[in-house]
């Protein structure tokens, strides 16, 4: 998989697109850009990143079908947690639909933006991996949780390896919802402009990759571009 990397950026989302226009990359099936510190990261939406020095944060630019965006962005999330499942013996808690808890507190978040160009799909996928900094009150890092110092570049080398090779087999909806569900935290808030402020009771992420809640007795399901 081609990688560049950098000291510091704005965000690693905006360095893709110079890629795009720099280094004429774009139709590489697969191409990361990595940073050890970030000025503007960016989460779902209007939210921010924290970025400090000390973890990682990494895009992966995909080709894939216009049909398969929405898909991507769940697998991406189910690589990255068996990918510390296998090399950390770490159970994350994965929150629908993009990021991955420990004790109820983030480690991990993932966001997706895409773009398509004539016939030509392309998702951007984002992750901020807390490593060795917790920069916010409600979060831990894996040094925290480990009780150990870890490596920038062994941990990212690893992790691109692993998903370079996950990332040519194929997968089915099925498969990804059936891994996610096992560890689907069934407790947090939903930011949902039609449900605050009710209970909810969440059941299980669908097979469409919608997530079923029980709100007051009726079953409902909750698609991912319906979050504020």
């Amino acid at each position: 998989m081609y990688k560049i990397i950098f000291d510091s950026v704005n965000s690693t989302f905006d360095q893709i697109i110079k890629s795009d226009q720099y280094y004429n990359i774009l139709n590489r099936k697969n191409f990361i850009v990595q940073s050890f510190v970030q000025k503007k990261g960016t989460g779902r939406g209007t939210k921010k990143w924290s970025s400090p020095k000390g973890n990682i944060y990494i895009t992966i630019n995909q080709k894939c079908h216009s049909n398969e965006i929405l898909k991507n962005s769940f697998l991406l999330c189910h690589l990255i947690h068996k990918f510390f499942l296998i090399k950390y013996s770490l159970k994350l808690q994965y929150k629908w639909p993009n990021d991955l808890y420990f004790d109820n507190k983030k480690v991990i978040g993932v966001v997706s933006k895409s773009k398509i160009i004539s016939d030509k799909a392309y998702i951007q996928v984002g992750m901020g991996i807390n490593v060795n900094n917790s920069p916010l009150k409600l979060s831990l890092s894996l040094s925290q949780i480990l009780s150990k110092k870890f490596s920038i570049y062994n941990i990212s080398n690893d992790l691109i390896d692993y998903l370079d090779y996950k990332l040519k087999l194929d997968y089915s909806n099925e498969d990804i919802v059936k891994y996610l569900n096992k560890y689907l935290m069934k407790k947090f808030k939903l930011k949902h402009p039609k449900i605050q402020n009710k209970e909810i009771k969440i059941l299980k992420v669908e097979n469409n990759l919608s997530l079923l809640i029980d709100i007051e007795n009726k079953r409902k399901n909750i698609f991912f571009g319906e979050l504020v």
